[in-house]
């Protein structure tokens, strides 16, 4: 039916509007929040019949307290990509000392993001006071009461709606953009990214540092905690999985404090563990957020440790290493568009003096966590490390080495890269499957590599070629990787 696919059309543009502010401020980048006013202004207007809305920056710079507005339906809009209650609390307070609330009889607060799952009506009616009736229920909105009222309005509006939307997506109105007009003669093409599905327990475990942790940790700074806790372990003789983070004194792992035999049971106050979902905790604020990426670093850090993968802290990185010293190479099967291997370690031994290394050479990947929703994913990037001795440390020429290689290696190199190693990363979940240690400290699994149809064909041969090594580059190349 064309309703449904014009329906389907405003929830597919809707979610690429909410992404693209929610990179932008990633990357601290906010000129698409000031294009989103403008396009959620044409929304309202269309499907909520608030023909009079206009944007109140157009008229005046930083119009205090509202962006958007209706005089004859006395509607007022907030337009933010920032959720917590604080800004919330911040824009009822300046709407009101404005004297807005004589203007207007609402205030809707429009979050371009995701809001939160709940507001407190207490801090809200404190912001309000007598001035003005705020329910956070009715009155803080975002993109899924856009795709309510599309789902109500009638095909006309939705079309003109969807019209607007697009209009700003692609930046020039329907029917005058060059696709609309002239048809591209190539068909469309799968947009690959370096993102992969990254999936962890429901529920997450909190439990108060002991008494005499806490002493011995003093006024150590609170990122020293992991070495207070190793020094501890050591004086010990005891061990720990590094698949925990320390936040407010707390321990916080996916492992099940309330088990009596938990790993972490000499850390820890008894009686103090708590289980808390996953989601409510990495909500709460940013700063939690924050904790809870680097609780899903040090879990991924735990499980690739098992698969002789070491993280190198000062290149932030995940190292390949061999499955037993001496060894002088490391292989790894995966399937590809075949099924081949991948050496991911490698030694070159001195050609005048075999007996002596030349180089060591390891496959490396970083990675960060992002999410959208309840979904969230990582990102990989593929690098090399170069190191020397048995204990594999960082090589002082390591940089020169790795400045010689990425000038070297071409887009499809990299991307075949970064294909083995989400390959591999979900090979040795299928492992865990068959493993009863999976149950004890396997917590992450991965997804498949994320892509999108659609994206503009591109004539590969317009691409520039890479340059004809030099005569002493061709024979770098070789000591490399011959």
């Amino acid at each position: 039916m064309k309703h449904l696919d014009l329906l389907n059309e405003f929830r597919t543009q809707i979610a690429q509007l909410r992404s693209q502010v929610e990179a932008g401020s990633a990357m601290g980048l906010y000129d698409t929040h000031k294009v989103a006013e403008g396009v959620i202004c044409g929304l309202l207007r269309e499907l909520c019949d608030w023909h009079d809305l206009r944007n109140l920056n157009s008229d005046q710079a930083n119009f205090p307290g509202i962006d958007l507005a209706d005089d004859n339906a006395r509607i007022a809009v907030q337009v933010t990509a920032t959720a917590d209650i604080a800004k919330i609390k911040h824009t009822i307070e300046k709407f009101v000392s404005h004297n807005l609330h004589q203007r207007y009889d609402r205030l809707i607060v429009y979050i371009l993001t995701t809001k939160q799952g709940s507001y407190s009506q207490v801090a809200i009616d404190t912001a309000a006071g007598d001035q003005l009736k705020f329910n956070p229920k009715n009155d803080i909105w975002d993109y899924q009461e856009l795709c309510s009222k599309a789902a109500d309005a009638s095909p006309q509006r939705l079309q003109a709606a969807l019209n607007h939307l697009n209009a700003y997506m692609r930046g020039i109105p329907i029917g005058l953009a060059d696709e609309d007009i002239d048809p591209p003669l190539l068909p469309p093409e799968s947009l690959t990214t370096n993102l992969v599905d990254i999936y962890f327990p429901a529920t997450l475990y909190v439990a108060q540092l002991n008494i005499d942790l806490v002493d011995r940790h003093g006024k150590r700074k609170p990122g020293l905690w992991r070495k207070t806790i190793r020094e501890f372990n050591q004086e010990n003789e005891l061990r720990s999985p590094s698949s925990y983070v320390v936040h407010s004194k707390a321990l916080v792992t996916f492992f099940d404090l309330t088990d009596s035999n938990n790993p972490y049971r000499h850390l820890i106050e008894p009686g103090t563990a708590e289980a808390h979902r996953s989601k409510d905790f990495w909500t709460i604020d940013e700063d939690h957020e924050r904790v809870f990426k680097s609780l899903l670093r040090f879990s991924l850090q735990q499980r690739l440790f098992q698969e002789r993968v070491r993280w190198e802290n000062d290149d932030k990185a995940f190292v390949f290493l061999p499955y037993k010293n001496g060894e002088n190479q490391r292989e790894e099967s995966w399937q590809g568009e075949k099924k081949s291997k991948r050496s991911v370690f490698s030694i070159k031994l001195n050609k005048k003096d075999p007996s002596k290394i030349y180089m060591q050479k390891h496959l490396s990947f970083s990675v960060d966590f992002l999410h959208f929703d309840e979904n969230w994913l990582m990102s990989i990037t593929p690098s090399w490390f170069f190191s020397y001795g048995t204990d594999f440390k960082k090589s002082g020429y390591s940089h020169d080495n790795l400045s010689w290689i990425k000038r070297q290696e071409n887009n499809q190199q990299v991307v075949n890269h970064f294909r083995f190693i989400a390959a591999w990363l979900r090979s040795i979940d299928e492992e865990d499957l068959f493993s009863e240690k999976s149950v004890k400290d396997s917590f992450l699994s991965f997804g498949q590599i994320l892509s999108f149809e659609g994206a503009p064909s591109l004539d590969e041969s317009k691409w520039a070629a890479l340059p004809e090594p030099s005569d002493d580059e061709a024979e770098q190349r070789l000591r490399f990787f011959d």
